[in-house]
């Protein structure tokens, strides 16, 4: 999750993805590294990341998937399949 102390959608986001992760814990081993965008532009540039939210999804033998924008739990869900 990419984010930016400046960033509303960012704040309205992070509870909903909390709240995911720790739901689907026991089916994904997933890892939340919030980079605050001011502090990580090489990073973001790097990956070619233009907006904030910013979810990123690994599957093992699969390319990221990266989605910008804030999301409704649901919309999370169905993004994981579950």
């Amino acid at each position: 999750r990419l984010t930016a102390t400046w960033c509303g959608p960012c704040k309205m986001y992070a509870p909903i993805f909390t709240e995911v992760a720790e739901n689907v814990a026991d089916r994904w081993e997933v890892s939340v590294l919030d980079i605050d965008t001011d502090e990580g532009r090489e990073m973001m540039i790097a990956n070619n990341i233009r907006s904030v939210p910013t979810t990123v999804i690994m599957e093992a033998g699969k390319d990221p998937k990266m989605i910008a924008g804030a999301m409704s739990q649901e919309a999370l869900l169905d993004l994981l399949g579950e």
